[in-house]
């Protein structure tokens, strides 16, 4: 494990581990400051990480994004079961999440972009194809543009088969939402976080133009 330098701060030693009280302090003041940007007040519990990455089989190959990464609870649970088959990209859009990721994941690739914007981002990478979409974005507070910039990049960069997985911590509130962007989705709760959340499992995305959904066959 790389050791932090003599000369790093106290602070910077501080944020690169892991710590739950420090995750809730900085995730409750960005949530002050930039509302439905930060998808919750809270950070993503390990059970509902654990509840979220069942539906991937990482026995199989390809790339695997991470979409609104924060301070990296579901990207711990993911490297822990990486295989030297995959490339993972965690994305992230605060600048001061992105310095806690890349310290905490140094050997890992953390991207600081807008998800709406990815595809030229994720090229510089050599990603273009997608096997797994891990979303930990508030989606469904997106403007329409917003909106429909995200479903282009998907629907052309998810694998015919991949799979686009939504965290949620309302849990079946918005399937309607998601039933409109993906041709299949199903949900899966997750009793175990604190309070109850789920995952919609979505394949088939749609794409959206001028208020219409076209599905990519």
């Amino acid at each position: 494990m790389p050791q932090n330098p003599p000369s790093a701060r106290a602070d910077e030693v501080e944020l690169a581990q892991p710590s739950v009280a420090t995750d809730y302090a900085l995730f409750f003041r960005k949530f002050l400051e930039q509302g439905r940007a930060i998808s919750s007040a809270v950070p993503s519990s390990r059970a509902m990480a654990n509840r979220m990455l069942e539906a991937i089989d990482f026995d199989r190959p390809g790339a695997i994004v991470e979409l609104g990464a924060g301070t990296g609870p579901v990207t711990e649970c993911i490297v822990e079961r990486l295989r030297p088959h995959h490339r993972f990209v965690a994305v992230e859009l605060d600048p001061d999440f992105c310095d806690i990721l890349r310290r905490r994941f140094p050997t890992h690739t953390i991207v600081q972009a807008d998800a709406t914007r990815l595809a030229e981002p994720l090229a510089n990478f050599g990603v273009h194809r997608v096997r797994y979409i891990v979303s930990c974005l508030p989606t469904p507070a997106f403007g329409r543009r917003a909106l429909v910039r995200l479903m282009r990049w998907v629907h052309q960069s998810l694998d015919p088969d991949g799979l686009f997985l939504q965290l949620t911590i309302v849990p079946l509130l918005y399937s309607r939402f998601y039933r409109r962007l993906f041709e299949q989705v199903t949900f899966r709760m997750a009793l175990r976080n604190v309070p109850p959340g789920g995952v919609y499992l979505c394949r088939g995305p749609r794409l959206l133009s001028g208020g219409q959904a076209r599905v990519r066959r």
